[in-house]
């Protein structure tokens, strides 16, 4: 298994706010995994926000 982000680090890999990351994923625009309380992404997740945000692919 590839690693894994919490919030605050896959924020930072995608270049926006951490609120506007929890945001996205309450919506299901960007793919999480969960265990229990804890969410955490992997690189085919942050890949996936990529296509679902064109925007974040221009930056």
């Amino acid at each position: 298994m590839g690693q894994e982000y919490t919030y605050a680090e896959a924020a930072v890999k995608l270049r926006v706010a951490e609120t506007t990351l929890r945001r996205w994923v309450s919506k299901g625009r960007v793919p999480c995994h969960r265990l229990g309380r804890l969410v955490r992404f992997t690189d085919e997740d942050l890949a996936a926000a990529y296509k679902a945000c064109p925007a974040l692919a221009r930056r």
